[in-house]
């Protein structure tokens, strides 16, 4: 879920007005990080006494009250105020095993929103319970009733602690039964089914049992300089935790400003103190920019939109007081049915936990200097609650980290795919990308149920052109389809108008085949890109998106993403998306993904022409595997690649013709900027001798077949890449 312009606008405008407030609180935040310093000293008085009262009342807060205890005879029980204050507010070292516990229960009730339309998935957000059948999230996450009537709420969409993936539910949500939103704060309340959607077996989950966060208008939740933790599902991925050290810097009026581990898919995340009470609803960040307004990566160069998001340099996040959003959510009464009204009753005045302890503890001042310490005295045991369907957060411990959990396979939507949002962006595939801020495009989605994908057609071009056959060790060593329907070779992956192998050693694709129509396709322009595991595949077999961080490399697309966009709309968009796998990537250098050779002209050349004269192509593509390829981070880069178009002539006569292009000298040093990567016509022939995959049934089609001599060794072939003519203007191409 992009953040839209009008939303960033607005929160850098407001971060900005409130620099000077800022400033002297994170004075007062660092100084309370020095060993003479308190945590107490950074927000007003009248704040710390709320807050106080407020931590005296949770149940969670007793194994540290006891913990703190003086337990000498005279004590008789009594604690030090400053002491349990500094301790229990200022960090949560001190907590008991509760703190866990419910997080733990707390975390049920957050959901990843799939923002779907009729056909397929558009985008991604988080969003959880506040009611027993209201959730809340951003308005940019959803911002009308038609655009929530396809969309769902998916819980569990993680990982437990054996490390297998949970049973995920989606819950439809229901705009007809609830539907309030208001652009301006930035919240959307829907109601949600009372009943997951049928699983496989026709089985549905009760939403109860994933229970409510009880949300309060009530001041003292927390204080300038403490931790806020954040359960969220950021970028669409897997339910995950950012914790401590994520410190409250400004809140004011209807916003807090926070340090914290989020992305642009968290949007709609809670925001919770140590006590897992809801502070708010995140939902924007503060990028870096120059003095001429541009956004800045981490390495402080312009950023564009040719990066991934996570490129981008976020100086603080924002997110909504919970109490602006019910008090504004209590004057929408105006105008609702019964029904109504009595699902907002439930999220504004929740029944009390049957646990609340009854007897509230009186907590004095911080002690003034040279007076003794004030003293509290040491609450009874109150037993603690058990972690019911009522309570809801995640699981957190004391670190400051971020916790990923695995992929889930959704309910009704088997082998959902995993997004990975790491590493910089792929500009490549020819295809034109704008540059600018963030905008609210939408992302590349894809449809998790993959049984309806055809794949690669060998009789498209009204003559046979099967996949090229695989010698026994690279059949040995292709990845295996899971999820292969009965009959179908299960090495091959399908998708939409095209089809891949994958070299599970190398984790990349052998090769790829894509069918082009010219007569119907399409040119969507290029959305924010979102790169993909393929659920059918192991991930230990798949390149994700740490090898392209921070790095020339780009993530290369193989079909190229234009080639298989045609036909209607609903398929063609799915095609689109379906490029944007990992399995169809291969690490590039930028120069040469970018168009810095005749590569990219020449795919961009096929294309036209197909459009042009409504041509159809059948078109393979792969690298050129080798065992003396460098090794970068753990993975062997292919230095050559290679690409076999075929088609009908005018005449009905079919040609086939192959093209190589390398990549070695800007591999070997990548800070070479005078070289060009040159691209050669070769036969086909000798695509076959070093690939070792079987592409006979075109070598009669191949106008250069008649100029192959055999190399002795396919390793000498890359060394010696004659016959071959290098390819200055599509002129000289022989199809």
């Amino acid at each position: 879920m992009v953040i839209p312009d009008d939303v960033l606008t607005a929160t850098q405008a407001r971060f900005q007005a409130r620099k000077g407030p800022r400033a002297g609180t994170e004075e007062k935040i660092a100084e309370a990080h020095t060993p003479q310093g308190s945590i107490l000293n950074v927000d007003s008085t009248e704040r710390v006494e709320l807050r106080s009262r407020r931590v005296m009342r949770q149940p969670m807060v007793m194994d540290a009250l006891k913990a703190t205890a003086d337990t000498s005879p005279a004590a008789d029980g009594q604690v030090w105020d400053e002491l349990v204050l500094e301790r229990i507010i200022g960090g949560n070292n001190l907590l008991g095993i509760a703190f866990l516990e419910l997080g733990t229960s707390v975390a049920r009730s957050v959901g990843r929103v799939i923002v779907r339309d009729r056909f397929q998935i558009r985008s991604f957000g988080t969003g959880f319970m506040i009611s027993p059948r209201l959730a809340l999230t951003n308005n940019h996450v959803l911002a009308d009733a038609q655009s929530a009537r396809f969309s769902r709420l998916e819980f569990n969409f993680q990982n437990g602690v054996s490390g297998l993936p949970l049973a995920a539910s989606q819950f439809d949500l229901e705009p007809d039964t609830f539907f309030r939103t208001d652009a301006g704060l930035d919240v959307t309340v829907i109601a949600v089914a009372a009943a997951s959607r049928p699983d496989g077996a026709g089985a549905s989950v009760p939403l109860a049992g994933f229970g409510f966060n009880r949300t309060s208008k009530e001041q003292g939740k927390i204080l300038l300089g403490e931790s806020i933790n954040i359960i969220q599902h950021p970028e669409g991925q897997e339910k995950q935790l950012a914790l401590q050290q994520n410190e409250l810097i400004d809140r004011f009026d209807q916003f807090l400003h926070y340090h914290t581990d989020t992305s642009p898919g968290s949007s709609g995340s809670p925001l919770f103190n140590n006590q897992w009470e809801v502070l708010g609803l995140h939902h924007s960040g503060v990028p870096a920019r120059n003095a001429a307004g541009e956004i800045l990566t981490v390495d402080g160069t312009v950023w564009d939109r040719t990066q991934d998001e996570l490129r981008i340099q976020w100086v603080a996040n924002e997110g909504i007081r919970i109490s602006s959003i019910l008090a504004w959510l209590g004057m929408q009464a105006d105008g609702m049915t019964t029904e109504e009204r009595a699902l907002v009753e439930e999220a504004l005045n929740p029944p009390p936990l049957p646990a609340d302890p009854p007897h509230p503890v009186e907590l004095l001042h911080p002690v003034e200097e040279g007076q003794a310490p004030a003293q509290v005295q040491l609450p009874q045991p109150v037993k603690q609650p058990a972690a019911t369907a009522e309570g809801s957060v995640s699981l957190t411990i004391p670190l400051h980290i971020t916790v990923r959990l695995g992929a889930v396979q959704a309910a009704n939507e088997p082998d959902a795919p995993s997004e990975d949002r790491t590493g910089d962006a792929d500009p490549g595939g020819g295809d034109a990308v704008g540059t600018g801020t963030a905008v609210a495009d939408e992302a590349v989605a894809i449809d998790p149920d993959y049984s309806g994908r055809k794949g690669y057609d060998p009789v498209f071009l009204g003559v046979h052109v099967p996949l090229p056959a695989l010698t026994a060790e690279q059949r040995s060593d292709a990845a295996q389809n899971r999820r292969a329907a009965p009959g179908r070779d299960p090495t091959v992956l399908d998708y939409h108008h095209f089809s891949l192998v994958m070299n599970r050693r190398r984790r990349l694709a052998l090769y790829t085949a894509v069918n082009v129509d010219g007569s119907l396709s399409q040119s969507p322009k290029r959305e924010r890109d979102k790169w993909y595991f393929d659920p059918r595949l192991d991930r230990s077999e798949q390149i994700g998106g740490d090898l392209y961080a921070g790095n020339d490399f780009d993530r290369g697309h193989l079909v190229r993403r234009l080639d298989p966009v045609w036909g209607p709309d609903t398929v063609a968009r799915a095609a689109n998306d379906d490029t944007f796998h990992f399995a169809n990537c291969c690490p590039q250098h930028k120069k040469f993904n970018q168009g810095a050779s005749l590569w990219a002209g020449l795919e961009d050349y096929l294309l036209d022409t197909a459009k042009a004269d409504k041509l159809r192509l059948s078109v393979f593509t792969g690298p050129v595997f080798t065992d003396s390829d460098p090794e970068f981070q753990g993975t062997r880069i292919p230095l050559a690649f290679w690409k076999i178009p075929v088609f009908q002539r005018a005449d009905g006569t079919p040609s086939a013709s192959a093209y190589m292009i390398s990549q070695h000298e800007l591999v070997e040093d990548m800070l070479k900027e005078a070289f060009t990567p040159v691209t050669f016509q070769v036969p086909v022939r000798r695509i076959s001798e070093l690939t070792g995959l079987d592409f006979g049934h075109l070598f009669g089609w191949d106008p250069m077949n008649n100029e192959f001599e055999p190399l002795p060794r396919a390793q000498e072939a890359l060394a010696t890449p004659t016959p071959a003519r290098e390819i200055l203007t599509f002129e000289e191409l022989q199809l």
